[in-house]
């Protein structure tokens, strides 16, 4: 209880709790040693063994020191066990002291006047009392405890070596052949991201949704390009609009017809607005796939930091390759939408009569001019309708084309072009250390854990 020398003041405690951590078990037998010389109400391994132990059912006590204990009859019936409630019993021994050590007494010697003095002083009690005693008990109770725990230590031996063999398939193998195996981890990533992308596989995202990477393609779809589209509508003042337009097309002169001209360029200037939403499909639709590939490098190379690394780098710059493809073909793409305003559009002459003729009956009260300004409108919402339905559907398929099946056709190649060289293979393969010491220990519990399953057998 004392600090003695250089043992730390807290020595007390880091006992206490040392010996907690095994009796607290309640698979452990404790063995409450107290000396014989000392009150045994004060005992502070019987206090101990109590507290974990309320009923003494996987307690045993034993008294050392029993030729020094006052031969009263409170001490025979602790000797008894009728005054200490320990199932287990109670165990009186008589170990050499000191002096008799120095002296040189043999443990034969110790034994003999051990049984001596329980013959003498504790005759009826003989033969449950001495060291040899205390031996075959100990044998005897820990056998018929573990006969008992058996089933129960049977079923958790299996359960663990099942859990432990898990551990190891999930680690995988030690890495012989690093080119060999290089390779093989490079096609199953590509296999994967084309099961992912088809629907057949699904990944855990950054955001922590499990979802197919196709799936999540569609989503972006949805919530980008068509969600913008659909939000986008003509200005509140495109009749203003309309109006000035018609009257700077005409300049000096009074205007009798609607010249080109003016739908042109208001058709023009609202096609303008779905360049940013198209822009900002293509970045979603960029991110999106950076995401999948972040992924799955960190699913298919978790293993081996640096060809995760490596990979990913790999990946990533085919795939901003990619996104500027489809930035450029939707830029040329838009440009030709804006700079020619096709009214020969069969979708556009299909419902132009219908629309211009819904729009006169609802301005037939109004003047001619107000009237064409109406009809102008409608025509202009009907083209610009067409062009953005279009763009709904050309953007998902050029994202489609390019980024994603175009970046299919290519990252096989790509990644064995950068990666795959002989003299790389060993520095890319090499494992995170962290694997290593955990498949080490992994297979190190396993084989203990074998070793009892063997032992338990013959305990059966």
């Amino acid at each position: 209880k004392v600090p003695v020398e250089d043992q730390p003041e807290n020595i007390e405690e880091q006992t206490v709790n040392l010996v907690k951590t095994f009796i607290e078990n309640p698979n452990s037998i404790i063995l409450a040693v107290s000396p014989g010389n000392v009150d045994l109400a004060n005992s502070e391994a019987l206090k101990m063994a109590r507290q974990v132990d309320p009923e003494g059912r996987r307690t045993l006590g034993v008294i050392t020191k029993a030729d020094l204990m006052e031969r009263t009859t409170e001490n025979r019936l602790v000797l008894e066990g009728k005054s200490i409630p320990v199932k287990l019993g109670i165990i009186g021994v008589i170990n050499r002291s000191q002096a008799k050590l120095d002296g040189g007494q043999l443990f034969e010697e110790s034994l003999g006047e051990e049984e001596r003095f329980f013959k003498t002083y504790y005759n009826f009690l003989a033969g449950e009392m001495g060291t040899p005693y205390l031996t075959q008990r100990l044998c005897k109770i820990l056998l018929e405890h573990v006969k008992e725990c058996l089933p129960e230590l049977i079923l958790r031996i299996n359960e663990q070596k099942v859990v432990q063999q898990q551990v190891l398939e999930a680690l995988g193998p030690c890495v012989v052949g690093a080119h060999d195996t290089l390779i093989e981890l490079i096609n199953g990533f590509c296999r994967t991201f084309d099961r992912n992308i088809e629907g057949r596989e699904v990944i855990k995202l950054s955001n922590g949704e499990d979802i197919s990477g196709g799936r999540h393609l569609f989503q972006q779809f949805q919530a980008t390009i068509c969600t913008d589209l659909e939000n986008i509508v003509l200005p509140d003042d495109i009749e203003l609009q309309i109006e000035h337009g018609i009257l700077s097309a005409c300049g000096a002169k009074p205007a009798l017809f609607t010249p080109n001209i003016t739908f042109d360029n208001l058709a023009s200037q609202q096609i303008r607005t779905y360049v940013q939403p198209v822009k900002r499909a293509i970045k979603k639709s960029s991110e999106t796939i950076t995401d999948i590939l972040m992924q799955m490098s960190k699913a298919s190379f978790k293993r081996f930091p640096n060809l995760k690394r490596e990979a990913y780098h790999t990946c990533l710059s085919l795939n901003l390759r990619k996104t500027a493809e489809v930035e450029k073909f939707m830029d040329k793409y838009m440009k030709c939408e804006i700079s020619y305003i096709n009214i020969n559009h069969k979708l556009f002459t299909a419902d132009r009569q219908r629309i211009e003729t819904e729009a006169a009956d609802d301005a037939q009260d109004l003047p001619f001019e107000k009237q064409n300004v109406k009809r102008i409108k409608a025509l202009l919402e009907l083209y610009a309708n067409i062009i953005k339905y279009q763009l709904m559907d050309v953007v998902p398929k050029t994202v489609m084309s390019i980024m994603v099946y175009g970046f299919h056709e290519e990252i096989h190649k790509h990644l064995l072009r950068n990666l795959s060289q002989e003299e790389k293979a060993e520095e890319l393969m090499r494992e995170d250390v962290f694997i290593e010491e955990k498949r080490d220990k992994a297979t190190k519990m396993l084989e203990a854990l074998e070793r009892a399953d063997s032992i338990t057998c013959l305990l059966d």
